[in-house]
């Protein structure tokens, strides 16, 4: 069964690969952690959702300082 954590995960090993060759993997990780952030919701646990925001909000802040 695909799941929306199933895209994420893939963007992150992405983001994972870019960073390690050197590239700025912020504008895709932004893009997988607004998709994490909109799907936890479904599972209703706080601490998901806690992580989830904090991550999107570090994502976005780092986005807008590229420009």
């Amino acid at each position: 069964r695909f799941d929306a954590t199933d895209i994420t995960s893939a963007i992150y090993v992405v983001c994972a690969i870019i960073g390690i060759i050197g590239g700025n993997p912020t504008p895709l990780f932004l893009i997988g952690s607004a998709i994490s952030t909109a799907f936890c919701w479904q599972a209703r646990r706080i601490n998901l959702i806690v992580l989830n925001v904090a991550l999107f909000v570090l994502n976005l802040v780092s986005f807008i300082r590229m420009f």
